[in-house]
């Protein structure tokens, strides 16, 4: 620590320059005005002084007193003093070097009191301290230092002005603390959905179910609107609690709304039978009429249908012995999504014969299943007939993945023509299997007479195990779907037109002919025919193509087998070219049926008969019992093949 020094006698001995020479002499120059130098013995001042120390003392200002100074020993008090022992006033020290550094400068000695000070120890004034530098970063640049009151803050320690944080992209329960905005939101809208009662405490003859509908409705728009941060502050019982009650709302608007016992409904009103659910929509111009339970048509008459009506609901209706009939050509009767069952029931409206079926369609009407499910067992007639004058055309859908199965209907079929095959050319009953499945099975028949028959988009037919015709006369016309006859007593696939697009059809082990085509005989190139196993019932073949194939064909790319029947593989009156190239098996046929028995494998007979086979057909292990193993060729008819291979 340094003190000012006073302007006095004593700082005026203190402002000479005191030298000692080498013989052991202190000399005193003053340097002050009208100053005198006086010689002094060395030996007063060896106690204090060593002999080759020079110490320099200069007192600021001038002074208008001389003294000279005394030379003794160090005061007592103060070490370091230069003054002697007893002297008036302040000590004076001798000013302490610095230690040199290795360079030989001196080096500046840190303030006692403050870390970091640049001046001398015991310098004046206040101190001076360098101003941090912030480390170098990698790059080279400077690296900013956080402030240390706020963290985060990307400004330099000591900035003016408000602190600059980083924004934080990840806004989670774990980086930061929600706000006073969002828990008073959280709150709110669990403080709504508190003060509704508890979903099990409800009572549908006191609950004012409008009323909490409104309330309940409410919460869940107030939830809804709060954010996402917002959301994760409702605690998760309190939204199962909203959840609940808004189910049993639910439950309680169906118990308003389905009062009694009801099992169907029309216009609003519900009914506590389906008959008079029914009744209701015939009397006023028709309409829908939802089922609301598993119901039964109970009237003792056959239920006419002469407007459009529409049965909806996923129950089961069930008719037992009377059913129903529709007629009119602007009536349709609609089963959307529904199942209906209709057993040993043959009186029906429309029908001079109350055992013809188990429903009518008269006089252009139409019935479509969309979604639904129809399931006819009818021991005493069809299952659905179509009865008219050849005026109207009538019409079965069964669409968007409807089932229809028949069966038990001994003394009928699935389906059914009333006018047989005595009417003109052009059909007038339409039948549309779309996305869809048909089985016609353990009946007298399958489809009896003349219709059309469309059957696309991944549809499934089959008919099976009946004890006449899995089909006679029908035509047709068949894509992208699947169709089986199997085990049928009589014919299988008998048809008019027979017409396939990229579908699959097989005909097994059927008792007459396997595939029967009497007009339009056409296969696609991506399509597939199995005829395997059939005749066993008598004089008949696997295909059958008669004189009336005028056009046939078989596209090159199908497969077409014929294999293991018990009479000719193939017969043709017609004409039919197979492409070269399709893939053609004609193998293991057994012709031993009437007085003749020719061509095991081909049976190509008649005036008009003209067959076209491709030169990759196989055609082999064939057998008749009279002529022609494998191929049997009247001299009326023509067989030609395509590029024969050298091995024939």
């Amino acid at each position: 620590m340094s003190k000012k020094l006073k302007r006095s006698a004593v700082a005026l001995v203190l402002a000479a320059t005191m030298v000692f020479s080498s013989q052991g002499v202190l000399t005193a120059f003053a340097v002050g005005e009208n100053e005198t130098s006086t010689a002094v013995d060395v030996s007063a001042l060896e106690p204090i002084l060593d002999k080759e120390e020079t110490v320099v003392v200069e007192e600021p200002g001038n002074t208008d007193e001389t003294e000279t100074p005394e030379v003794t020993e160090s005061c007592d008090k103060t070490e370091g003093c230069t003054l002697s022992k007893g002297h008036n006033g302040e000590c004076v020290t001798e000013p302490v070097t610095p230690p040199e550094e290795e360079n030989g400068e001196g080096e500046t000695q840190s303030c006692t009191k403050n870390e970091g000070c640049t001046l001398e120890n015991g310098h004046e004034g206040e101190c001076v301290t360098e101003p941090v530098t912030p480390p170098e970063e990698e790059n080279g640049e400077d690296e900013t230092q956080p402030c240390e009151k706020t963290e985060g803050c990307t400004l330099p320690n000591g900035h003016e002005g408000e602190c600059v944080v980083e924004e934080n992209t990840e806004d989670t329960e774990d980086t930061q603390e929600p706000s006073e905005e969002d828990v008073a939101a959280a709150k709110n809208v669990s403080d709504l959905i508190g003060a509704l009662p508890e979903a099990s405490t409800l009572d549908p003859e006191t609950t004012d179910v409008e009323a909490l509908a409104a309330q309940v409705k409410a919460a869940r728009e107030a939830y809804d609107k709060l954010t996402d941060a917002q959301k994760a502050l409702v605690e998760k019982a309190v939204l199962d609690k909203l959840v609940a009650l808004e189910g049993a709302l639910e439950g309680l608007e169906q118990v308003e709304t389905i009062p009694g016992n009801d099992v169907a409904e029309f216009d609003g009103t519900g009914y506590e039978t389906f008959d008079e659910a029914i009744q209701a929509a015939l009397s006023n111009g028709g309409g829908t009429v939802e089922l609301l339970a598993d119901c039964q048509y109970t009237t003792e008459a056959a239920l006419a249908i002469d407007t459009s009506i529409t049965i909806k609901g996923p129950y089961t209706l069930t008719f037992d012995t009377y059913s129903f009939g529709i007629s009119d050509p602007d009536t349709t009767l609609i089963l959307d999504g529904c199942t209906v069952n209709v057993n040993n029931a043959a009186y029906t409206a429309y029908s001079d014969n109350p055992a013809n079926a188990a429903i009518m369609l008269n006089n252009g009407a139409t019935l479509t299943l969309n979604n639904a499910t129809l399931n006819i067992n009818n021991p005493k007639g069809d299952a659905i007939a179509f009865w008219d004058t050849w005026k109207n055309f009538e019409t079965v859908n069964i669409s968007n993945g409807s089932h229809y199965e028949a069966s038990g209907c001994n003394n009928g079929g699935g389906f059914e023509d009333y006018n047989g095959d005595g009417r003109p050319e052009q059909m007038f009953c339409q039948i549309n299997i779309d996305a869809s499945t048909v089985k016609l099975h353990n009946s007298y028949s399958g489809f009896i007479g003349s219709m059309d028959i469309n059957i696309s988009n991944d549809s499934t037919v089959e008919v099976y195990d009946n004890r006449g015709n899995g089909s006679n006369g029908a035509n047709y016309y068949i894509s992208d779907s699947a169709v089986k006859f199997e085990r049928n007593g009589s014919h299988g696939m008998s048809a008019t037109d027979i017409t396939s697009t990229h579908s699959n059809i097989i005909s097994k082990d059927n008792g007459y002919y396997g595939v029967y085509s009497k007009r339009d005989f056409h296969i696609d190139k991506t399509s597939t025919m199995q005829v395997t196993g059939n005749s066993h019932g008598g004089d008949f073949a696997g295909l059958k193509l008669t004189a009336g194939v005028t056009d046939g064909l078989v596209e090159t790319g199908a497969t077409v087998n014929i294999t293991g029947n018990y009479c000719s593989g193939l017969s043709n009156n017609g004409k039919c070219v197979f492409g070269d190239g399709v893939k053609l098996t004609i193998t293991g046929n057994n012709n031993d049926k009437g007085t003749t028995s020719n061509g095991g494998g081909i049976y190509n007979s008649g005036a008009s008969a003209n067959l076209a086979l491709p030169s990759n057909a196989v055609i082999y292990n064939n057998h008749a019992d009279t002529a022609g193993d494998d191929i049997f060729n009247n001299t009326t008819s023509t067989i030609t093949f395509g590029k024969v291979g050298s091995d024939w």
